[in-house]
Order: structure tokens, then sequence, then C-alpha cells
């Protein structure tokens, strides 16, 4: 398959594709992370723009299978120092408004790329705000809640995080503390195989 992985980070999202041969593109912005296997840097708002353009010009545009996302949770955490939690103690919790452009914008590269699977992971905060876009859950597992055209499958097991982590002063710190575990990355997979593969079996004349 053919897989695109936007806001990349260290790669958990669509690790599983790439143990098992798929052809994976990451796009991360961040340089501290362009060793990462298979990244490429560029900012996903510009990838964005220049779809556009190819769209308007009539070029063509490059075909993917799968698309993956995990854009910036911070703006939609609940933990204690993310704004939406500030706002919240603030007594602002209902006027806070995220920035939502990224999203947006991954929204429009679907649109403009049309993947036959796609999922966007954030966290329980984003809900409320996601919805506002036009996206529902569908499905949540743990702290991870999937958006998007896939198939459901159920919880896998994965490890549990430490109560602390010790990458204080590390700058990839929250790149590390939001890696979507290996699990995550093959239970979708799977998932997305096994439906092919029955879309396959009953289109056999």
């Amino acid at each position: 398959m053919r897989v695109l992985d936007l806001f990349s980070g260290l790669g958990g999202f669509s690790e599983a594709f790439v143990q098992a041969g798929d052809e994976v593109l990451r796009v991360e912005n961040n340089p501290l992370l362009g060793d990462i296997p298979h990244t490429t840097l560029q900012d996903v708002i510009e990838m964005r723009d220049r779809l556009r353009q190819y769209e308007l010009e009539g070029q063509p545009i490059r075909e993917y299978d799968v698309l993956l996302a995990s854009p910036p949770c911070y703006d939609f955490s609940l933990a204690y120092s993310a704004p939406q939690a500030i706002a919240s103690r603030e007594g602002e919790y209902d006027d806070y408004e995220p920035d939502t452009s990224l999203v947006e914008a991954v929204m429009e590269i679907i649109r403009i790329t049309k993947p036959r699977y796609w999922v966007i992971e954030n966290v329980i905060g984003s809900i409320r705000h996601f919805e506002k876009l036009g996206l529902v859950p569908n499905q949540i597992h743990g702290a991870f809640v999937l958006y998007g055209n896939f198939p459901k499958f159920s919880t896998p097991t994965m490890p549990t995080k430490a109560e602390k982590d010790s990458w204080h002063g590390d700058p990839l710190r929250s790149n590390k503390r939001a890696l979507i575990p290996l699990p995550l990355s093959i239970a979708i997979r799977k998932a997305i195989i096994e439906q092919k593969t029955l879309f396959e079996y009953y289109s056999i004349d």
C-alpha cells in the first residue's frame, strides 16, 4: 500500500506499515526528526497549498491508499498546563476556541488526494472542537481518539505509560510523549488489510 503520514513525529503511526514493506511517506516539519526513516521535512500547510495549486492547474496528484495524521494536540489537551485546561479553571471552558487550522489543512489534503482509508488521531479534549469541523470519533482506544474512514477493530494491548518520564529537557519530549504505540499501528493496518482482502474476495466474478 501507499501510505502518507502527516505530522509523523517519531513515526509511530505508520511504523506497522513500514515494517510490512508498504510505501510510506512521512511528513514532518521538525528538523530534529529529519533522520527518521521515510521522513521528508515539509510544512503541512505548505503541502496543502501546493496540492491546491496542482488541483487548480489540473496537474497529476499523487494517490495514497491510506492517509494517517496526528496533528499537534497541545491546544486540545486537557493536561493541567494546556490552554484548554487553564481556560476551564478560569471559568472560560465554553468560550475556549483552539487553533484548528492544521486539522482543516489535513481535511483538505484528504479531499484532494482522496485516500481510500484515512485516520486522524488526537486526544480526548479534541472531540468537542473536531465536531465543529464535521469530525466525529470513529473509535476511542484509551487516550487515542481516532477519526476517519477505516474499519473498526478491537483495542489492542498497549504498553502502559510510566507516571513520570525521564525526558525532562529533551527537545523531543513532546514527540516521545505523543508517540503512537506500535500495537495500535499494527491493529489499524490489520483492519485495513482484512477489509481490502474481503472487498477483493467479493469482487471476484
